[in-house]
């Protein structure tokens, strides 16, 4: 199917990917071949956030670090971020991989870039690293076709930009780029404001953040693959001031792409205490 939708794209649009998997399947195992009067007919679905682009002509009405200024201080401001070096949480996980059951999780991050995810399954621990250049997947064969998998391409820019995001001080350097012209858009019924900056590969990713708090809410990247653009969004939620330090946090983020999603609760955490930098480093294959 993949040389399918290559060949089309090429016969028809100049290699360029306007046809892809999402075409004709929509979510869907199977191609739809009937039209649904009722979809047809019925309310159309409301625009996805993550699809909103730039309209031409449009007028910038605020500026890329107006919104990230008001970011900053939303969480504590620069100074108090700046007294934040390194976080320790526990929790849950819930996701496609563990059923749906909730399962313990720990994750360690450390300024300016390092993180590390470790979810113990019922089948033994599925962990996840970046230790400032490199990034690893490592997972029980119950749970992975490989037991250890390194991070390429827009997954390890990805990781890079998950880990600076836990210390968010030096956000106006993490992207090039920005732009904060986009037309006006919610998330749940919620005005927020949309900025969209590249990662040194060229990624885009869009930043939302509450209009009214100034919070981020939601991320979204995008990686431009063999059958067109696919997209990754974090949703963040539940924003509590880190105990000992002025400083916000999410307490919960979720983590949808178009073959998976899972959810982090976080019910403790740790601010600044010290992290063997052990814990970054590539792991070991699981047994």
């Amino acid at each position: 199917m993949m040389a399918m939708v290559k060949s089309i794209n090429d016969a028809n649009f100049g290699g360029r990917p306007y046809v892809t998997c999402y075409t004709c399947h929509r979510g869907s195992q199977r191609p739809k071949v009937i039209p649904s009067l009722a979809a047809q007919y019925g309310e159309p679905p409301t625009d996805d956030p993550d699809e909103i682009e730039v309209l031409p002509g449009a007028r910038q009405t605020v500026t890329p670090d107006q919104i990230l200024d008001k970011y900053i201080e939303a969480l504590g401001g620069a100074q108090a971020l700046a007294k934040l070096t390194s976080v320790t949480a526990k929790g849950t996980y819930e996701g496609f991989d563990s059923d749906f059951a909730r399962v313990p999780v720990d994750v360690y991050a450390k300024a300016p870039n390092l993180r590390a995810t470790v979810v113990h399954m019922a089948g033994g621990d599925a962990t996840s690293t970046y230790d400032g250049r490199e990034g690893w997947l490592g997972a029980p064969a119950t749970l992975a076709p490989v037991p250890l998998m390194p991070l390429v391409g827009a997954d390890l820019g990805g990781a890079r930009l998950d880990a600076q995001l836990f210390f968010p001080g030096q956000i106006k350097q993490l992207l090039t780029n920005w732009r904060a012209d986009f037309p006006a858009t919610t998330i749940e019924d919620q005005p927020v404001q949309v900025v969209q900056g590249s990662m040194p590969d060229g990624t885009r990713v869009k930043l939302y953040f509450d209009k009214a708090s100034g919070l981020l809410v939601r991320q979204t990247r995008y990686a431009t693959t063999a059958v067109g653009t696919i997209p990754l969004h974090i949703a963040y939620a539940d924003y509590r001031v880190l105990p000992g330090i002025d400083v916000k946090i999410p307490f919960s983020w979720q983590v949808t792409w178009v073959n998976g999603q899972f959810t982090i609760g976080v019910a403790s955490v740790q601010p600044n205490a010290a992290i063997d930098a052990a814990r970054f480093a590539k792991p070991a294959p699981p047994r």
